[in-house]
C-alpha cells in the first residue's frame, strides 16, 4: 500500500521527508522532469540563461497557493539569493543565519522543508593557492560555494549534483577531493568516488538509446534513515552496469512523419553518396579503426619527428591502408576516379582551385563495424552519422552518440533501426532529441530548432536522474549480490 502525502504543513511528505525540491542551474528542466514524476514539487529554481528560463516557465509555470509560497518559483541569479549584491564576492550573506532569514522572509522556505536540493552545476577549478594567502575555503568565488551555502542554511535531506565525466578524471583530483570534502563536512554521507552512469547502460525499461556518460554525485544528511545511502546506490549502480543486457534500436524514438526541414541539404547528400560508393570499392577490404584522411592518399607520408605521435600513427595507418586499396589492379583504377570525384575543384574569385568538398568531408570514421556480419554487405543507409570537424563519423543504429550543445545533431539512414525504412537521410528532431533525454513532453513553442538543439545538448537526462533519484529516496531493491 502507497504511503499517503501528507499536506499538513504545506509540504508534501513521503515517509516524513518532504516531498519537494530546490532545482538549481535548472536549464530546461531536467531534474524537474525527473523529480515530477516521482511526486516532487518544486520549491524555488534558479536558472541564469534567458531562453532556457522561457523554456522552463512554459513547461513549470509557477503556481500560486492561497497562504503559502509558489510552487515553480522562477529567478535568474543563485547569487541573488547568497548574497547582498550579486556582483560583490564579499557580501555573502554569512553566517548562514542571514541566508536562513531571507530564505524564509522572501522566499517562504524553511529548514526542514526541503527534501532535495539538486543541480547540473558549472565545474569550476579550485585555486591551491587560497589556503596560502590566507584564505582556508578555496572554494570561494565559485557557484558551487553558492550551492553549499544553501545546503548549510537549508539543510536538505539531500544533494544530488551532476556534472560532466571529466570531473572523475586524473585531471581533476583536487577539484573533486574538494568537492567531497566540503559537502561532507556540513555533515553528509557521501562517497569519495562519484558515479558515472549514461542512460543507455540502463535496462530498456529505465534508460534511453544514447550513450552519455555524466557524473553524480549523491549525499544524504546524517542521521537521515530513509531511502539508501549514496554507498549502497553506487554499489547497486556498479551491479546494474555490469548485468543489464539491454538491446538498444536507434528506431524506437523516431517520428513516423517528419517535416522535410530535417531531411539533408543536397551537397549532404552528395557527400554521402560518394562515402557509399567507397564502401561499395572496398566491400572485400578490412577498414581501419582509426580516421581515413583522403588527402593524404598517394605518396609515402612526410613524418616530422616533432608530430604528436598519434598523428604519425594516423598517417602511417593510412597510407598501409591506400596500398591496400590500389594492391588490386581493376580496384586501383575505379579508386583513382573516385579520389578524383572527392578532390574536385572549382575556381574562386582570385582565379585559385579550391575544393568543392570542404576537409572534414573528406575524411572518414568507420565506427560500425558490428552493425554487420562477416561477408555482408556494407552500407551508410543502416547506420547513425554525425557531420563532425573531425570528419564523417558513422555507428551502429543501436544508441546515438550524446547529444552536444553544438551543430552535431545525428543523422539516421534510411534504413537505420528496426522500424519501416523511409526513402531518404535526414537529422532527428528536436522532439526525437529531446526522448533520447527523456523530455518526451517538453515544450519548446516557437523556438528555433538549433537553440532546442542546444539547450537539449546541455540538459541532464531525465531518466537517469529518476533512476538514481528513486534509489537515493526510496531504497535499493533487494540485496547486491
Amino acid at each position: 500500500m502507497a504511503a499517503k502525502l501528507d499536506q499538513s504543513a504545506g509540504r508534501h511528505k513521503l515517509g516524513g521527508m518532504p516531498k519537494t525540491f530546490i532545482d538549481l542551474f535548472a536549464g530546461i528542466g531536467g531534474f524537474h522532469w525527473a523529480l515530477k514524476e516521482l511526486g516532487y514539487k518544486c520549491l524555488l529554481a534558479v536558472e541564469k540563461d534567458e531562453a532556457a528560463q522561457e523554456i522552463y516557465r512554459r513547461n513549470f509555470p509557477e503556481e500560486e497557493r492561497k497562504e503559502k509560497p509558489s510552487l515553480n518559483r522562477l529567478i535568474g541569479d543563485i547569487r541573488s539569493l547568497t548574497r547582498e549584491d550579486p556582483e560583490d564576492e564579499t557580501s555573502e550573506l554569512k553566517p548562514t543565519a542571514k541566508l536562513a532569514k531571507r530564505l524564509n522572509e522572501e522566499y517562504g522556505i524553511t529548514q526542514g522543508d526541503v527534501g532535495i536540493i539538486c543541480g547540473g552545476f558549472p565545474c569550476q577549478p579550485f585555486s591551491k593557492s587560497g589556503e596560502q594567502k590566507g584564505d582556508k575555503d578555496e572554494t570561494r568565488g565559485t557557484l558551487f560555494r553558492d550551492i553549499l551555502l544553501l545546503v548549510e542554511a537549508l539543510k536538505p535531506d539531500y544533494l544530488f549534483l551532476e556534472n560532466v565525466r571529466n570531473l572523475a578524471g586524473k585531471n581533476h583530483r583536487h577539484t573533486l577531493a574538494t568537492i567531497v570534502d566540503r559537502i561532507r563536512a556540513l555533515g553528509y554521507e557521501i562517497e569519495d568516488n562519484p558515479i558515472t552512469l549514461s542512460p543507455h547502460q540502463l535496462p530498456e525499461e529505465d534508460g534511453s538509446p544514447q550513450v552519455r556518460d555524466r557524473v553524480f554525485i549523491l549525499a544524504r544528511r546524517k542521521g537521515i534513515k530513509a531511502g539508501a545511502s549514496p554507498g549502497d546506490v553506487a554499489n547497486r549502480i556498479d551491479y546494474v552496469k555490469k548485468t543489464a543486457e539491454p538491446k538498444w534500436d536507434a528506431g524506437t524514438i523516431l517520428e513516423a512523419r517528419p517535416k522535410r526541414k530535417y531531411r539533408l541539404s543536397k551537397a549532404e547528400e552528395s557527400w554521402l553518396r560518394i562515402w557509399e560508393d567507397f564502401l561499395e570499392l572496398t566491400q572485400d577490404i578490412s577498414l581501419p579503426g582509426h580516421p581515413i584522411w583522403t588527402d593524404v592518399f598517394g605518396e609515402a607520408p612526410k613524418i616530422n619527428e616533432n608530430m604528436p605521435k598519434w598523428e604519425k600513427t594516423f598517417l602511417k595507418g593510412n597510407h598501409k591502408f591506400y596500398l591496400e586499396i590500389i594492391s588490386d589492379a581493376k580496384r586501383q583504377k575505379k579508386f583513382e576516379k573516385w579520389l578524383q570525384r572527392l578532390r574536385k575543384t572549382k575556381k574562386v574569385r582570385d582565379g585559385k582551385e579550391s575544393p568543392i568538398i570542404p576537409n572534414s568531408r573528406r575524411k572518414f570514421e568507420w565506427q560500425a563495424g558490428r552493425a554487420f556480419k562477416a561477408g555482408e554487405r556494407r552500407t551508410l543507409k543502416r547506420l547513425l552519422i554525425q557531420f563532425r570537424p573531425s570528419g564523417i563519423r558513422v555507428k551502429p543504429a543501436t544508441h546515438y552518440p550524446a547529444l552536444v550543445a553544438m551543430t552535431q545533431t545525428t543523422v539516421v539512414g534510411p534504413q537505420a533501426g528496426s522500424k519501416k525504412a523511409r526513402k531518404y537521410y535526414r537529422y532527428i528532431t528536436p522532439k526525437e532529441a529531446a526522448k533520447l533525454q527523456g523530455m518526451d513532453r517538453i515544450d519548446f513553442g516557437p523556438q528555433a530548432d538549433p537553440l532546442s538543439y542546444k539547450q537539449l545538448g546541455n540538459a541532464v537526462n531525465v531518466k537517469v536522474i529518476k533512476y538514481l533519484a528513486n534509489l537515493l529516496t526510496d531504497g535499493v531493491p533487494g540485496a547486491v549480490p
